[in-house]
């Protein structure tokens, strides 16, 4: 089994018997509010490499805010550089973009969600100058399955977790990553980690993240939270090629709104 491999399934056995516990049931998450759908932003930068990327989930209950399936249709932006290993003096910069869609089911229960996301994915990853020796380049569409579980902080639990799992066999992509804090009123703390990777390499981060709720800006039915954290990035000694940029600081911004339509 390559490390790859081992990671992804490492998460998914480590959240699989919490997602069997939340099964079945039709309690209210988060409380009585009705979000229809909401949007999640990334903004990933690090050395020599930066992502942006958005997804947008629709509950097909009207309701993410109840158990149920739901649509998640996402985009991904990718820049990156690295030494071309032919040629030390020449520098190969990578433009990449991606689109998924996937349909899931998610599982609510008091203040822990979970959820499993099957569907496929489409990548593109343009070079210049061609790099030959690195196998992510060109377009690849293949089969995607993403889980994620959280447990959010409350007057009588302060403590936070999250863990997000995905894999592609296109150009076998795998992200894992998983926080854990406390609150301290409306923010929450804690120390962050994080697995990388393709065909090009591995990458992983060790970090902090500050989670807070936004007010509402321009209309009351829009509920929003913002994630911010920092580290340290590691990657491959022998790699020349990572999609995700080179050993140093990593920070990333992650946007998350409900949208509250009334729809009931």
């Amino acid at each position: 089994m390559t490390f790859k491999a081992g990671v992804f399934l490492s998460a998914v056995l480590a959240a699989a018997p919490v997602s069997v516990a939340l099964a079945g049931g039709d309690e209210v998450f988060g409380g009585a509010e009705v979000y229809p759908f909401a949007i999640v932003s990334h903004y990933d930068l690090a050395k020599d490499a930066f992502a942006s990327s958005t997804a947008l989930y629709v509950a097909l209950n009207r309701d993410l805010a109840r158990e149920g399936f739901a649509v998640r249709l996402a985009g991904t932006m990718d820049s990156y550089s690295y030494d071309a290993p032919w040629h030390p003096a020449w520098d190969v910069d990578g433009d990449a973009w991606s689109i998924d869609g996937m349909l899931g089911y998610r599982w609510l229960r008091g203040d822990v969600a979970s959820g499993i996301f099957v569907g496929a994915e489409h990548q593109d990853h343009d070079l210049s100058p061609n790099d030959p020796l690195n196998p992510v380049r060109g377009s690849e569409t293949g089969f995607k399955i993403l889980l994620d579980i959280r447990k959010a902080a409350t007057p009588y639990s302060p403590v936070y977790a999250d863990l997000t799992a995905s894999y592609s066999t296109a150009f076998d992509t795998y992200q894992v990553d998983g926080r854990i804090g406390l609150a301290y009123g409306r923010v929450v703390i804690g120390p962050e980690a994080w697995f990388l990777g393709d065909e090009s390499g591995d990458a992983q981060r060790v970090g902090a993240f500050l989670l807070t709720d936004l007010p509402p800006l321009l209309f009351s039915n829009v509920s929003s939270e913002l994630t911010i954290s920092a580290g340290y990035q590691f990657t491959d000694d022998d790699d020349h090629g990572s999609t995700f940029g080179s050993e140093g600081a990593y920070g990333v911004a992650r946007f998350k709104t409900h949208f509250n339509l009334n729809w009931r």
